[in-house]
């Protein structure tokens, strides 16, 4: 190393460490208040007059009405988003008066602790009832000390404090302070790449799965564009046409921009996609990093079926509609046939458990948070010992250690990393088309027509694709980021671009810095590896898309989070990227970990209860509550062996004539049950063998 390179290393650490004693001085926070709060009110103001202006909004002839639908927002909820664009604005101003040293110092905790800008209300103080043995509906109370942690509408979490390029808000620029390759580009080049490799292949694995991990992601995290009062199908980024961006285009809306020859969109005159950023949550004003919203609860509790409050007919029974997906499932978007028809299950699961609880003639508490306790509970056994250990394989699985117990120091919350990055890895699984079996009847559909006109399809057919219809590996269908949620085939969004656009306005880090991070945490040997150069990056890409990044991007640094689920390095055994897989089992071990009322410690479900989830697999529910007249072994392989659905049923509830035991129900019933099951032929038994279901 030579003087000039010895003087400049130590500059920059003169420099850091300069930078690192910086605050900004609290004396100046009253009138930059001021203005703040004043900017906030004129901009929410003027957002509202748009929600009632057509030509700000998505019409209903656009193709892609309703995929950015808004919400109406309550005015407590009102009050979250005020307070969160003022605080926003507040930092803006702040960085421009003081610099971005000392604030990104003072949002990371370096100054003063627990700093709230005095213009806000405190925190919604909540009573919980210590002894109230079921789940609220909105995540609260589940930690007693904690009342907020988990719930609906609390912020996303950084592992790591975020890389705005204003500290702030502004997405990341490269090191050399350029752009990040533009989006709908960089996807491209990459479809490209993958195309020319001649790498198509499909794998054993189903769509089933891909689904699946939709409504498990759907359930912690939920969907929160910017909201106003008035609900939209959609604000407008792009003219009608596409062709460029609208002059109409509010703080609502990001358009994309589309470049010029791309094969996709150029020969449709399409030069611009609808995009609308997300809501960010700090309603208490607090001056910290913020993250986006979370729409649903935290915690695995299927939210998104059940909905934010309780909902029952007179008997206890939820009210089903296509699929038997519930009201908050018909009703998100934008979502195919198969998630209405996955969630219905649960939802059937719900209504069939009222059914036999009823029947037995009495029970100790109310039937359908009984009901609701024992669904979640089956759909959280599903995900620990069928989904996970399928996606990690068995090594892996056992490393990440999810036999912990429920600690209340810690709070259950979802990461950026995951929502934004990680957790789209089921996204680059779609293949070009999906089975679709009405009556025996077998046909093969492209994936997009799925989104539309759910009510005209057979839901039993749907399944019977869905489990048979293999995911696409190594390469990105045009459905995947040229024609999602297209109506007529020929005009559609891109999903991948979509994907890239959240990463990025999430503030995500590049994808290298989460690499060390979470490596580390696995005492991981690579976690100290150098990528100085793109050569270095052969362990983790394959060479093609190592050139491809080199030709797009400055440094290995600045590759975005997102193409973490390219990552060629595996766990024996796992159907996940390596770096995806660890990013996973973070996530998912803290949401079991921070559940109190998690299965296999909620004393409130009784031994009878819990043992018959025990019984309960995806299996299981496919032949209680599909006509399918066979249903496969293992749903998640898209090949695999098949049993009659009437010798599940009757292994798994005795032909419909078990009832659902539990401490409460009468000695006869559950005597009866008990006897029933022990009936069931050898036969039966030994060609179920491998099915994870065993005798109640």
């Amino acid at each position: 190393m030579t003087f000039q390179e010895n003087s400049e290393d130590f500059a920059q650490v003169l420099c850091e460490l300069a930078c690192s004693r910086r605050c900004p001085n609290l004396e100046c926070f009253n009138e930059l208040e001021k203005e703040a709060y004043i900017k906030a009110v004129a901009e929410l103001l003027s957002n509202e007059e748009k929600s009632k202006c057509d030509s700000y909004l998505i019409s209903q002839d656009e193709f892609d009405h309703n995929f950015f639908k808004t919400d109406t927002i309550t005015n407590e909820e009102h009050k979250g988003v005020e307070q969160t664009l003022f605080t926003e604005k507040f930092l803006k101003f702040l960085v421009q008066k003081v610099g971005k040293c000392p604030v990104k110092n003072l949002l990371e905790g370096k100054c003063a602790a627990n700093v709230t800008l005095t213009s806000c209300l405190g925190e919604k103080q909540i009573k919980c009832n210590p002894d109230y043995p079921y789940r609220t509906y909105d995540g609260t109370c589940n930690n007693l000390h904690h009342a907020t942690w988990g719930s609906r509408g609390r912020p996303l979490k950084h592992p790591i404090a975020p890389c705005y390029s204003d500290v702030v808000s502004k997405p990341a620029r490269s090191i050399f302070n350029a752009p990040l390759p533009q989006n709908r580009k960089l996807v491209r080049e990459l479809a490209s790449t993958l195309e020319k490799t001649g790498a198509r292949s499909s794998a054993k694995i189903s769509m089933f799965l891909v689904f699946l991990s939709e409504l498990v992601n759907t359930d912690m995290i939920g969907r929160a564009t910017r909201r106003v009062r008035n609900p939209t199908g959609g604000f407008r980024g792009c003219t009608v046409d596409g062709s460029d961006r609208s002059a109409c285009v509010s703080t609502l809306s990001n358009p994309l921009r589309v470049l010029p020859k791309d094969d996709c969109f150029d020969p449709i005159g399409v030069g611009c996609l609808n995009f609308s950023p997300q809501e960010k949550s700090n309603d208490q004003c607090e001056l910290k990093h913020v993250g986006q919203r979370n729409a649903e609860s935290s915690y695995l509790d299927l939210s998104n079926v059940y909905g934010t409050q309780p909902s029952y007919d007179a008997n206890g029974k939820l009210e089903l509609f296509t699929c038997g997906g519930t009201k908050p499932i018909v009703e998100s978007s934008p979502s195919s046939v198969q998630f209405f028809a996955l969630g219905g299950l649960f939802a059937q699961l719900h209504n069939y458990c009222v059914d036999q609880v009823r029947s037995c003639g009495q029970s100790k508490g109310p039937v359908e948070e009984r009901c609701r306790a024992f669904t979640i509970g089956v759909y959280q056994k599903i995900i620990y010992e069928q989904l996970l250990p399928f996606l990690f394989g068995e090594q892996f699985y056992a490393q990440c250690g999810f036999d912990c117990e429920y600690n209340p120091e810690v709070e259950a919350s979802v990461s950026q990393l995951y929502k934004s990055a990680v957790g789209r890895f089921q996204h680059i699984w779609i293949p070009k088309t999906l089975n679709y079996i009405p009556n025996g009847d077998r046909r093969s559909l492209p994936f997009h027509e799925f989104f539309h006109n759910e009510e005209t399809f057979d839901c039993n057919g749907i399944l019977a694709g869905v489990v048979e219809s293999p995911i696409s590996i190594n390469r990105f269908t045009d459905e995947y980021q040229c024609l999602f949620y297209s109506e007529d085939g020929k005009r559609g969004t891109c999903l991948a671009c979509i994907d890239l656009a959240r990463n990025r306005e999430a503030g995500l880090c590049p994808l290298l810095t989460y690499k060390h991070y979470i490596e580390e945490l696995f005492g991981d040997n690579d976690s100290s590896k150098c990528y100085s150069k793109f050569e270095d990056l052969e362990d983790i890409f394959r060479p093609e898309i190592i050139e491809l990044f080199e030709n797009m991007y400055d440094s290995p640094a600045d590759i975005d989070a997102y193409f973490c689920n390219l990552d060629r390095r595996f766990h024996s055994g796992a159907s996940l990227p390596k770096l995806v897989a660890q990013a996973t089992c973070l996530e998912f071990k803290r949401l079991k970990c921070t559940d109190r009322f998690f299965y296999t410690r909620n004393p409130n479900l009784g031994e009878g209860a819990r043992k018959l989830i025990t019984n309960f697999d995806l299996t299981v529910l496919l032949s209680l509550f599909t006509n399918l007249r066979e249903v496969p072994i293992q749903p998640l392989v898209s090949d695999s062996t098949k049993v009659e659905s009437a010798q599940v049923r009757a292994f798994s509830t005795d032909g419909g004539s078990q009832k659902l035991p539990s401490e409460d129900l009468s000695s006869s019933c559950e005597a009866h049950s008990t006897k029933r099951s022990h009936e069931t032929s050898p036969p039966a038994r030994k060609s179920l063998r491998k099915l994870s279901v065993s005798s109640g």
